[in-house]
């Protein structure tokens, strides 16, 4: 007869709702990592304004007035997207480098 433990006690929840994915890594690596994802949300957002700005231009060229409705959505994919992903992960680094 196998005698296996319930599925609560399996895993311990706690301790990985405590712990930090980034506690692993150097103080070096995680200024590095959270300049990065800085650097990416920056990116991001750059791109999204000069694809809008290039929207409208060649909306306006065009007398295309249906293209501004994609703005919402680049801005959305653009805007609210890396803020969304990238601000949790560097708030989490942030955490890390101040726990130490």
């Amino acid at each position: 007869m196998i005698i296996t433990k319930p599925f609560s006690s399996a895993f311990d929840f706690t301790v990985m709702s405590t712990q930090n994915e980034f506690s692993k890594y150097t103080l070096e690596e995680l200024e590095k990592k959270k300049k990065h994802f800085k650097r990416l949300q920056i990116m991001m957002l750059v791109l999204t304004a000069i694809s809008a700005i290039i929207l409208v231009v060649t909306a306006l060229v065009k007398h295309n007035p249906q293209a501004y409705q994609l703005i919402p959505f680049l801005v959305i994919a653009g805007v609210v997207f890396p803020l969304l992903v990238f601000l949790p992960i560097r708030k989490k680094i942030q955490a890390e480098i101040e726990r130490r």
